[in-house]
């Protein structure tokens, strides 16, 4: 079954009011004082999405439609190795950070005696479809399932719908960093995996699953075999098929794309991606993004310390000049690990660099049109100098066209961020802003995820690095557009009292103020930060005719501080 409603936004369909009645009852549960959780204000202090007992890593993450973030991962509470099994847990933040589901979050599937390999969590019709590799302890995946929940976290499938499972003895199903994928269509779902059959043979794997849980192909109809073995990565084509991107995970492997339709049809051919020189390296973290074009572009590091990038087209081929890869860094030292996104009608990509320090890890960024013209010098842009390793950077978009940057760093240094405007200068102080500095909360290495919201401002979610007495621990933090970790207009507007209503509203809305002087510049954003309205006074009644359904952000300077509420608009 469905619910009738819920945060996640529907394709194709549009706001209604039960969908926003249900946003407002949401946003009544925002920090009334200080006993309520919420993003911190400080890089000194943690907000756990969950610090139960036992080891939480594999976190996923994404947004809520509403400016909050739903984040899943895979839990040991109950017992590691034993026991009733490995379990699946999450949690819904507001956009404030308080949790709407119970304390250390919703559990979501559970097995006695069998461990989970490997998690990934969409947001799918009302709820969010969640997919993961499941085995005995110690023996290795033998199948893949599914399930749907909405936004409280409830099943609405009878049962985990099984996509994939182990059909020879020495079969596993293997998790590589991005094999296990799951891509929405407009008939459901693809889900995509690794299989070794046979003990060797590595295998890209897929299967369909529909609104309603069924199962479209056979057990392991689909097995793939690709010149390359199960490190590769998938990503939607824009429509209802895929491409996949991958190598042999050797040194100086060759690094292939190839095309999946809704079918399972392919190219008739693969695209060598370094046919002409630009060589991938064993267990290189590869990269894919997508443009409004459905052009697929795949960035990866080299064993000659190199980043490369490339394009290929939907049709299959390779859709740069000559030598049809582009060279991100001419700096003389090495490159690695990095990561990329399209946003603002260019590639952007950020990468570990040891040229400054020496032995140690910084950050640079590039930015390459559709074109391939490299936006900034050969050498790409400095974002980071403090040493560090294994800080696995990671980009995500903001407003004005900007990205955020995200990286970890040595010596107290902690996990940072910074702002890259599409002119390279950073908006940021230099190297970033602290989001958070308590070592062991720290990021553990790539379990982390950057979730983008429509105001420029970016969530984090991440699994900590297992200190005792909990172990690993799912951490949450917020960067604003501007810098701060934590916007404190929201909080003082309660201090202050400074409410509105109806809330709800329609045609009008009115304020309720302290005693003393009036508010001033009050202002009326939208969801994506723009202003919409500017209102010259406190007015008992600030007109809202013509705005279309949805959130909104009022503004103002009260008492010598900012403030701002929340307002849901649901139209005449």
């Amino acid at each position: 079954m469905k619910t009738a409603h819920s945060s996640f936004p529907t394709v194709g369909q549009g706001p209604h009011l039960l969908g926003l009645l249900w946003l407002l009852a949401a946003l009544l549960l925002l920090p009334a004082g200080p006993a309520h959780a919420q993003f911190p204000a400080t890089a000194s202090q943690t907000l756990f999405a969950c610090n139960a007992p036992g080891n939480q890593f594999g976190v996923q993450a994404f947004a809520d439609g509403t400016g909050g973030a739903y984040s899943v991962w895979i839990d040991k509470r109950a017992g590691n190795n034993a026991g009733p099994g490995t379990a699946l847990y999450a949690q819904h933040l507001t956009a404030a950070g308080v949790p709407l589901l119970a304390a250390n979050g919703q559990r979501l599937f559970q097995t006695a005696g069998k461990d989970i390999f490997g998690v990934k969590a969409v947001p799918w019709q009302s709820g969010m479809l969640v997919a993961w590799v499941q085995g005995g302890f110690g023996i290795g995946g033998d199948t893949v399932r599914c399930q749907y929940y909405d936004a409280t976290g409830a099943p609405q499938w009878a049962q985990p719908t099984v996509v994939a499972a182990r059909t020879v003895a020495a079969g596993v199903i293997y998790v590589s960093p991005d094999a296990l994928n799951v891509l929405p269509t407009d008939s459901g779902a693809t889900i995509t995996h690794a299989l070794a059959v046979g003990g060797g043979g590595d295998r890209l794997t897929f299967n369909r699953v529909s609104f309603a849980g069924k199962r479209r192909y056979a057990n392991n109809q689909f097995q793939l075999a690709l010149p390359f073995s199960s490190y590769y990565v998938t990503t939607s084509d824009g429509g209802n098929g895929f491409y996949v991107v991958g190598g042999s995970g050797g040194l100086g492997s060759a690094l292939y794309a190839q095309h999946y339709d809704l079918f399972g049809t392919a190219w008739a051919t693969g695209v060598d991606l370094t046919a002409t020189g630009a060589k991938g390296r064993g267990n290189s973290l590869w990269r894919v993004a997508r443009d409004p074009a459905n052009n697929l572009y795949a960035v990866w590091g080299s064993d000659s310390g190199d980043v490369f990038a490339v394009k290929v087209t939907p049709a299959g081929a390779l859709g740069w000049a000559a030598p049809g890869y582009r060279t991100l860094s001419t700096n003389p030292s090495r490159q690695s690990s990095p990561d990329a996104i399209w946003h603002n009608n260019a590639l952007w990509v950020i990468w570990d660099d040891d040229l400054t320090p020496a032995s140690f890890l910084s950050q640079y960024l590039q930015k390459v049109d559709a074109a391939g013209a490299l936006a900034w010098p050969a050498t790409g842009v400095l974002v980071n100098s403090l040493p560090g390793v294994y800080t696995y950077p990671k980009l995500a978009p903001s407003d004005n066209g900007a990205v955020m940057a995200f990286y970890s760093t040595a010596y107290g240094e902690g996990f940072r961020a910074q702002k890259i405007r599409p002119d390279a200068s950073l908006a940021f102080a230099v190297n970033g802003v602290p989001l958070h500095n308590v070592v062991v909360d720290q990021p553990y290495v790539l379990d982390y995820v950057p979730v983008a919201q429509p105001n420029g401002s970016v969530q984090v979610f991440w699994a900590s690095s297992g200190a005792a007495a909990t172990g690993q621990d799912i951490c949450a933090g917020r960067v604003q557009s501007t810098g701060t970790l934590l916007g404190t207009a929201e909080r003082a507007a309660v201090a202050l009292g400074f409410e509105v209503y109806p809330n709800p509203a329609t045609a009008e809305l009115r304020l309720r103020l302290p005693a003393g002087p009036a508010p001033t510049g009050l202002r009326l954003f939208d969801a994506q930060g723009r202003q919409v309205r500017a209102f010259a006074g406190a007015a008992a009644a600030l007109p809202l005719w013509g705005l279309p359904a949805g959130l909104y952000v009022l503004r103002a300077t009260l008492a010598g501080r900012e403030v701002s509420r929340r307002v849901v608009v649901v139209g005449e």
